[in-house]
């Protein structure tokens, strides 16, 4: 949408974009996470018809079509819009058997990749340790 007329705004509460094929690899330790996320504003700094706000969509009034956002120390703002296009974001899915959870951790996010990493290398750490 770079050559379009449209002024693009694009609303996050994170202030990245993961690259998620590769977040096995940090949650293996064998990238760091800053290799497989960037930050989202240094992806549209060159599209001048893109503006990257950090905050939560908490509603949405379809009729008045505006849209509600928490932004972290501003509080909350009304963005106006013409055309709307929403990404939800996504969760593991155990297809019917939540209790995996508990076994299977997801692997969606950095945190997710950093807590599965903490966790193999406290387990070689422990290993190391009583081997």
């Amino acid at each position: 949408m770079r050559r379009s007329d449209a002024d693009i705004i694009l609303i996050d509460r994170r202030n990245h974009h993961i690259f998620q094929p590769l977040l096995y690899q940090a949650a293996t330790a064998v990238l760091a996470p800053s290799e497989i996320a960037a930050p989202i504003r240094q992806l549209a700094e060159k599209q001048s018809n893109v503006d990257v706000m950090l905050g939560e969509v908490t509603g949405i009034d379809l009729s008045s079509r505006l849209v509600d956002v928490s932004c972290p120390g501003v509080g909350m703002r009304k963005i106006g819009f013409d055309y709307l296009v929403i990404a939800t974001g996504m969760q593991p899915s155990y297809f019917g058997h939540d209790e995996f959870a508990r076994y299977a951790p997801g692997l969606k996010s950095l945190s997710d990749a950093e807590t599965i990493r903490a966790k193999i290398l406290s387990a070689y750490e422990l290993a190391r340790r009583d081997g």
